[in-house]
């Protein structure tokens, strides 16, 4: 994947997360994607694990907007850095926090995401 191909599929990931679209979600993932987030200890291992994980913390009011990225792409190396600002709407949201996601790519999909989450984990079931 070129540079460019990589920042377009973390978008994608992004896009479908604030749309609370868990097809789109899972459109972005290879099969057996990992997920850690790495600031709290916590590994969710395949696409379903992953979309179900999303699909529970949807259900509650709290929602979640990224944006104000700053995309660090190496295609040599098939990853991307992706640092932004998420910032919460609903009842008890928490203040907007900086986040860095470090994604690794291979043929289109999304293999590996580790999260690196300022202050409480908001990514919980």
């Amino acid at each position: 994947m070129t540079d460019d191909g990589l920042t377009e599929l973390a978008m994608r990931y992004f896009k479908a997360l604030d749309a609370r679209d868990p097809d789109a979600l899972a459109e972005t993932l290879a099969e057996d994607c990992v997920v850690t987030i790495e600031t709290h200890g916590i590994r969710y291992d395949g696409r379903e694990a992953v979309r179900k994980l999303f699909a529970i913390r949807w259900e509650g009011p709290l929602r979640a907007v990224h944006h104000d990225f700053t995309h660090s792409p190496s295609a040599a190396k098939g990853r991307i850095a992706s640092q932004f600002t998420v910032t919460y709407s609903g009842p008890n949201a928490p203040e907007p926090k900086s986040n860095v996601n470090v994604f690794t790519m291979h043929s289109g999909t999304i293999q590996k995401i580790a999260v690196y989450m300022a202050g409480a984990n908001t990514i919980k079931t």
